[in-house]
């Protein structure tokens, strides 16, 4: 499945028609976005070339999945309780893991489909954009800057990734998140 969304102009704040045609110019003179910068600055979203419709996005730079802790760090650190014997129970009859299995590495399954549909720098980027308001959905035609949100296909069903179609678009995204008052910059992954 995918949708594609376009951004409110006109709207106040920086993401205005003139905006919008400077940074058209810009893109232009420069093959490079127009991309302001926040005020302050939390978090870096990456925009890669060869996204499978322009530009992929992603908080933080590109990754792979990192290799599975063991179930006692994975548990540590997400905070579930896991000592008391009523956690211990209900953990088995949740995931049929005991306190002999908290060495074990995380099982692979698990690990990799979290890792693709919650903590992947795609997957941030997924849940971040689809939950702002970007704008109406594209309703004109296909010259229209916007994002195109993914969710895998047959061989990948457990992905989830952002393209940004062109250099517009990301200049269109970074005014609209400034707009929002989020302290993210877009800025070209390596």
């Amino acid at each position: 499945m995918l949708t594609r969304r376009g951004f409110l102009i006109g709207a106040g704040g920086l993401l205005t028609a003139a905006f919008a045609k400077d940074a058209q110019s810009f893109i232009r003179r420069t093959g490079q976005p127009l991309l302001a910068s926040p005020a302050e600055v939390a978090d870096t979203m990456y925009w890669y070339e060869g996204g499978e419709q322009g530009y992929l996005l992603t908080i933080g730079p590109w990754d792979f999945c990192p290799p599975p802790p063991t179930w006692r760090e994975f548990f540590s650190s997400e905070g579930i309780a896991h000592r008391a014997e009523p956690e211990i129970h209900a953990l088995w009859e949740e995931r049929g893991i005991g306190p002999e299995d908290y060495d074990d590495p995380v099982d692979g399954w698990f690990w990799e489909t979290r890792f693709d549909l919650e903590t992947s720098p795609c997957a941030r980027a997924y849940r971040l954009l689809n939950k702002l308001d970007l704008g109406p959905k594209l309703r004109r035609g296909s010259d229209e800057p916007h994002l195109i949100f993914r969710k895998g296909d047959l061989a990948n069903a457990d992905s989830r990734w952002v393209d940004a179609r062109d250099e517009l678009t990301l200049s269109l995204l970074q005014a609209r998140l400034i707009d929002l008052k989020l302290p993210i910059r877009i800025a070209q992954g390596i």
